[in-house]
Parts: structure tokens; C-alpha cells; sequence
């Protein structure tokens, strides 16, 4: 039997706004892709931004995982 813990109101909207941060990052990086397809002559600053916003994600997800 899994027994689950008890959550406040307070942390389970924080976890609700990281997961949406989390969908937020991931969202503006494909869109800065899909923008440097389309500007090569700023692709590599929008590819770096990119990889920051993707590695952020990351970030939260493991956190959020602990």
C-alpha cells in the first residue's frame, strides 16, 4: 500500500507553477529554434539561448523529481 503524503495548498501550487515554467522553457526553445531556421545570421546567439533555456528545464525537472 502506497501511503501519500500530506500536500498544502501552498506546495502543490508551487509544484503546479514549475511544471508550467518547465513547459514554458521548453516552449521558447522550440520557437527560438525554429526561429534560427529561419535567421541564419542570428542562429548561433539563438541556438545558445536555446541550450540555457533547455538546460533551466532540466534543472527544474530534477528538482521537482527530488
Amino acid at each position: 500500500m502506497i501511503e501519500r503524503l500530506p500536500t498544502s495548498p501552498m506546495l502543490t501550487e508551487l509544484l503546479r507553477r514549475v511544471q508550467d515554467t518547465q513547459v514554458f522553457l521548453r516552449m521558447a526553445a522550440l520557437e527560438l529554434r525554429r526561429i534560427a531556421e529561419q535567421a541564419p545570421d542570428i542562429s548561433l546567439e539563438l541556438k545558445h539561448v536555446v541550450q540555457q533555456l533547455e538546460a533551466e528545464a532540466a534543472d527544474l525537472a530534477r528538482r521537482d523529481a527530488e
